[in-house]
């Protein structure tokens, strides 16, 4: 019979597991983790000390750690291995490490963190890296939290009034959307500080948090806001109108959905595949398959070409309709969305700022988009072109595939883990 011999680590677990030889006990939440002195001081000095310096002791009492996560952290004391199973352990873990000068457990928890980053997890993942002052990933969190400032009100964390302005700090024309979702933002901070719910504290609360200062009265659009329905938002939008002043220098707003954000993923561009005219309202179809939970944000799209009938107008003065569907169904999985803006024709590309964020699941959908121009007469035509067939994020986890056979307009996407 062939015996089984086990080597020094595992016997090192075979000891914590059955818990044979142990010589110290740490209490947390009532419940005690017994391990070995020798272990535990090896691989940490802070261990060292507490367990064989002047002071050290054989029951110590962990007040301000997790006893799961403290677990953890012995099992990869005598293992070397972890399993982080969210940011949120990979945080709490960190902590425990960075207190216990743990290196290697240090390292791996930014690395999964910053492996990990979804919009539920940016805003928190900044706010610990400038706690820990850990410019890296600060910096990284930062800059995509500025990139996609739509999303991080979607999320579950509330984020610091600090963080807010720090953001806001970096966006160059700040608009009505956003100032509502600010708006939404500083009744919950109402509630998180027990103040009264009404739009005199909101704008008190927006005030005194230096938070108003970042808007001017121009992104009071109108039109806009005659299409929100809750009615405390819309008394609240009112109050910040005689707050708000008037920008010092005018901004062209056509010029603006012309200009292609960087964070814009956009695919590479082969050659133009042929000419479509499309009839008003009618759809040019993208399939799209989405491996990962995903949020979009906007897409980049081929602009239209000047029509046959137009001998004037050097600008689409139209309306664009962007839906997006389960494949081969009608069904949106998003509010469809309008954009009524000046393109010029036969520009490079035009970036559409969704103002309904879409969450997609991993799954195949449908992109649909549509032209309606009542100054042109006829057909809108467009150039479609042979373009790469994936787009993939940073870390290369999510992916965007592309189904085109003769072509497309969607010259890219702007989007983020979710």
């Amino acid at each position: 019979m062939e015996r089984k011999v086990l080597n020094s680590k595992d016997r090192l677990v075979s000891f914590f597991k059955n818990q044979q030889f142990v010589d110290c006990t740490f209490k947390i939440d009532g419940k005690e983790v017994k391990a070995h002195k020798l272990i535990l001081a090896c691989s940490s000095p802070v261990f060292e000390k507490m367990l064989f310096g002047d002071m050290s002791e054989d029951t110590i009492e962990i007040p301000d750690i997790d006893l799961e996560v403290f677990i953890q952290t012995l099992e990869h004391i005598y293992t070397n291995d972890i399993h982080i199973s969210s940011v949120l352990n990979a945080w709490n873990l960190f902590y425990v490490a960075n207190k216990y000068l743990l290196d290697d457990l240090f390292y791996k928890c930014l690395k999964y963190v910053r492996s990990n980053l979804t919009m539920n997890t940016l805003v928190l993942s900044y706010e610990y890296a400038e706690m820990y002052d850990l410019s890296n990933i600060k910096e990284k969190c930062f800059d995509d939290m500025v990139k996609y400032i739509s999303g991080l009100f979607f999320c579950d964390y509330h984020m610091k009034s600090s963080t807010l302005r720090a953001v806001l700090g970096e966006i160059s024309s700040p608009n009505l959307e956003l100032l509502v979702k600010i708006i939404e933002w500083s009744l919950l901070e109402c509630e998180n500080r027990q103040k009264q719910v009404s739009p005199g504290t909101a704008v008190e609360l927006l005030k005194q948090e230096k938070i108003i200062e970042f808007f001017k009265k121009d992104c009071l659009d109108f039109q806009k806001f005659q299409q929100i329905n809750d009615k405390l938002i819309k008394d609240i939008l009112i109050l910040l109108g005689d707050q708000l002043e008037w920008p010092k220098e005018p901004f062209d707003l056509s010029i603006s959905h012309v200009i292609i954000p960087k964070f814009c993923q956009l695919r590479k561009s082969f050659k133009i595949a042929s000419r479509m005219d499309l009839m008003p309202n009618e759809e040019f179809t993208s399939d799209v398959r989405v491996n990962k939970k995903i949020m979009i944000f906007g897409l980049s799209i081929n602009t239209p070409m000047v029509p046959s009938s137009n001998t004037k107008n050097v600008f689409y003065d139209g309306e664009i309709c962007i839906r997006i569907c389960l494949l081969e169904s009608q069904r949106d999985v998003v509010e469809p969305m309008k954009f009524n803006k000046l393109i010029p024709y036969n520009s490079p590309g035009v970036y559409l700022n969704f103002y309904n964020l879409a969450v997609l699941e991993p799954d195949l959908y449908n992109f649909r988009i549509s032209f309606n121009n009542p100054s042109d007469k006829g057909t809108t035509p467009l150039h479609l072109c042979y373009m790469s067939n994936e787009l993939l994020n940073e870390n290369k986890d999510c992916l965007l595939a592309f189904y085109e056979v003769y072509g497309t307009i969607i010259q890219g996407i702007s989007f983020y883990p979710y």
